[in-house]
């Protein structure tokens, strides 16, 4: 009888386990799900969010960066289609362009003026979105002076009146300042200097974010809390949800909460007669920069002017058809392989990997869409590719790994793996807010050598002298981010994640194959 067989067993059994997790969970995510729909007859939208930096590289961060001409008129003739209305928050960069191009396609603009702490380059964009409303009075609805400015804290309340009234004795055209809801109720009197009070509402990242199912009546109550407060016409200037990125406590991103907040908010909007300009047209991969992976995805267009979702019928959240199958019949190919060139003599431990290949497989093209989504410059591609390599390293390696194969790779792989960790663990625990979960990265070895391998005690772990040091700094960072947040269940699955690949580590057991 192979003695060696049970362990296999164990071995395979935990695999199948987390395998048939991810099956149950990718077959949901492919379910399309009934949702609010917006009347077909109901219109276009009233207004949304338009800026230009939306292919690889381009950033209004960029002072040589220039939209050109031919680019605005392609995109406002497609934003035409769904919006009767466009937002702008600067007139730099080529995007004084708009204004003209916007009433060739029929649509309106709520033109900005971008202001910060440069008072030169505020004088000259001020100076410039008043000259182009003025020659545009029958397409310009409204002059936004400054976006988030006493957010930012780049100016004073009174500085920003200063700026707003100059507009005011400049044109013709109705002035605002936009601002989220909480600082214009802490700053009332600069209702005094405004047309109409415009208002960010964005329930994802409130202080308290607001979960799917109450977002809607999160706004509700926000706008009569404002209504309340200021005796001016409302302007609801950003609102929205994100496709993909972080938990926020219980607000999750995604195309089918993003879809349904837009169909609910939109309905919402005809039904109490709010004015509304939805944040934003195309995705703005340039401002994962700034707020990470979900700042980047608020689009209702992505980075190719594809429409996210129709507002009308059903949704799913993945549409993965036979991939997943194909990834995971290709993983098993690819451990038949490796046991093969490894000599793996025992029927159960081929078996028993080639069940691991299953796993690894349908998580390869996961992997691989968390990298595309969540690295925003070479050094992260490889900072995150080479951990993601080491991972695959040491799954690769195990029938080597299991007669004293190629320990160096495995030794260095591992150190890899730990420090990736460690690292993580510390980047959450300290810069947490804008920082995805990077559970893909790490859940093939979590897996295979933080479980599998462990409760069928076959080959350790190779020691490091750091390993206890660099798994108590994961382990804790991880567990400051969980206790940040710890009503989501992205950061309770990430410290589960990290106290298996801690363990696996810090508590070895010197069995062999």
């Amino acid at each position: 009888m192979n003695r060696s067989a049970p362990r296999w067993v164990r071995f395979a059994l935990v695999h199948v386990v987390v395998l048939v997790l991810l099956a149950v969970w990718l077959w949901q995510r492919n379910v399309a799900q009934p949702l609010a729909e917006v009347p077909a007859d109901a219109g276009p939208l009233q207004c949304v969010s338009y800026a230009p930096y939306y292919r690889p590289g381009e950033s209004p961060l960029q002072p040589d960066f220039r939209v050109t001409r031919e680019r605005i008129d392609a995109d406002l003739a497609r934003l035409a289609e769904i919006s009767g209305c466009v937002r702008l928050y600067s007139v730099d960069q080529g995007l004084h362009h708009v204004p003209e191009l916007a009433g060739k396609h029929g649509l309106k603009v709520l033109l900005g003026a971008w202001i910060g702490g440069d008072k030169l380059k505020n004088d000259r964009e001020l100076a410039q979105a008043i000259e182009l409303a003025n020659r545009h009075p029958d397409v310009v609805r409204g002059l936004i002076v400054g976006n988030e400015v006493l957010l930012r804290r780049e100016q004073t309340p009174d500085a920003m009146r200063v700026y707003i009234e100059r507009a005011q004795a400049a044109t013709n055209v109705p002035v605002t300042y936009a601002d989220v809801w909480e600082f214009w109720l802490m700053n009332k009197g600069l209702a005094q200097s405004v047309d109409f009070v415009t208002v960010h509402v964005l329930p994802y990242w409130e202080d308290e974010p607001q979960p799917i199912d109450r977002a809607i009546t999160h706004v509700e109550e926000v706008m009569k809390t404002v209504d309340a407060a200021f005796d001016k016409p409302l302007l609801i200037g950003e609102t929205g949800w994100p496709s993909v990125g972080k938990q926020r406590d219980g607000a999750r991103p995604g195309v089918i909460e993003q879809a349904r907040y837009l169909r609910e908010f939109v309905i919402a909007a005809q039904t109490h007669g709010w004015q509304y300009n939805l944040i934003e047209a195309f995705d703005q991969p340039w401002k994962r920069r700034l707020e990470g992976t979900v700042g980047g995805f608020w689009g209702l267009l992505d980075s190719d002017g594809h429409a996210k979702f129709a507002w009308q019928g059903p949704l799913a959240a993945r549409v993965d058809g036979p991939q997943p199958l194909v990834a995971g019949a290709a993983g098993l190919a690819l451990a038949v392989v490796l046991s093969t060139l490894g000599r793996v003599r025992r029927l159960a431990a081929t078996v028993a990997f080639a069940v691991s290949g299953v796993l690894a497989g349908v998580i390869a093209p996961l992997q691989f869409e968390y990298l595309a989504l969540a690295c925003r410059s070479p050094l992260e591609w490889a900072a995150m590719g080479v951990i993601a390599a080491a991972g695959w390293l040491m799954w690769a390696a195990l029938p080597w790994t299991l007669h004293g194969g190629p320990g160096e790779a495995v030794r260095l792989a591992a150190r890899v793996l730990l420090f990736g960790l460690a690292f993580s663990g510390l980047l959450l625990a300290v810069d947490g807010r804008y920082r995805d979960f990077p559970f893909l990265l790490f859940l093939l070895p979590a897996v295979q050598w933080g479980l599998a391998a462990r409760l069928a005690r076959l080959a350790p772990l190779p020691h490091l002298p750091e390993g206890a040091l660099f798994a108590g700094i994961a382990v804790i960072g991880s567990a400051v981010a969980w206790l940040a947040d710890w009503r989501n269940p992205q950061a309770l699955a990430w410290l589960a994640l990290t106290l298996v690949m801690a363990s696996a580590f810090a508590l070895r057991r010197e069995r062999g194959y």
